[in-house]
């Protein structure tokens, strides 16, 4: 949060300053909206293409062991009355044995899940932001700031957007990114 603030006043100085030294350099400023990018690019796509397939595999492992934790559950309440005490004590510790394993996979998935779209959208956006300033260096802007809801950008004329030229470049260049883990 900070370095955003930090940027906008830098941003704002260089706006006032920059201009008066007389140097005769033009102020080219830009912005890009890298959640756009990521969801608009080839490699966005696919890196969410992977991670929605990983999460329905581990909606259909959990699904399995919600099924077992049901069964016993059902098995419990039917059979309960007609069973000896040690074998109702025996079953309900089996239902609660898997019910907690259910209860932690799910919490362990979920994690798992998170960690993997951290991981997979962070080399996405890495990536990015090297096509970014490549476009800023060929570009020859002075600065070229985020866009989008968690952004410092409150407002940017529609002339100095370049995530169409970002997820262009994106998409011509490549990715380096595997969809396997």
């Amino acid at each position: 949060m900070y370095w955003k603030i930090a940027l906008s006043i830098a941003v704002s100085i260089s706006c006032l300053v920059l201009p008066n030294t007389g140097a005769g350099a033009e102020l080219k400023i830009g912005y890009v909206n890298l959640k756009q990018a990521m969801s608009a690019s080839s490699a966005g796509k696919k890196a969410l293409e992977v991670l929605k397939a990983e999460e329905g595999r581990a909606v259909q492992k959990l699904e399995k062991r919600r099924t077992r934790v049901l069964k016993l559950k059902e098995e419990i309440e039917k059979k309960g009355l007609l069973l000896r005490d040690e074998e109702k004590v025996a079953l309900q510790r089996d239902y609660r044995n898997e019910l907690r394993d259910f209860e932690r996979l799910y919490k362990d998935s979920q994690e798992d899940i998170k960690l993997r779209d951290r991981e997979v959208t962070g080399r996405v956006y890495f990536e990015l932001r090297q096509i970014v300033a490549d476009v800023g260096e060929q570009g020859d802007y002075t600065v070229i700031l985020e866009a989008g809801d968690n952004a410092v950008l409150l407002y940017g004329s529609k002339s100095i957007d370049l995530t169409e030229k970002v997820i262009k470049a994106y998409n011509k260049k490549g990715t380096k990114i595997s969809s396997k883990r």
